[in-house]
């Protein structure tokens, strides 16, 4: 990725970012993955570990290759794959608080 995008320690759109180059890469092996967020491979294992544990994203891996099995209850595609694109890395982002 010539324009990468990057995000900082600890930031919930890294595991998403993670997320849509799994999704949006062919046989995504931990090197591609890598290769395209621009994070280390330690982290992208982390981070893979994180979104399964946490957020309960099924991901399954054949061999050296990655797959995103099902979403599960947190998790949007779409917004995965928005963080691809920058869009929520907004600076006018409004965050409404109710209460």
């Amino acid at each position: 990725m010539s324009d990468q995008i990057s995000y900082p320690k600890g930031d919930l759109r890294r595991m998403l970012l993670v997320l849509g180059v799994i999704d949006t890469t062919r046989e995504a092996t931990l090197v591609k993955i890598a290769a395209r967020s621009g994070l280390d491979k330690k982290t992208v294992s982390n981070l893979i570990h994180h979104a399964a544990e946490q957020a309960h994203v099924s991901i399954e891996k054949s061999g050296p290759v990655y797959a995103i099995a099902h979403w599960g209850p947190i998790i949007k595609k779409s917004g995965a794959r928005m963080v691809l694109t920058g869009a929520l890395n907004t600076p006018g982002m409004v965050i409404s608080k109710h209460g």
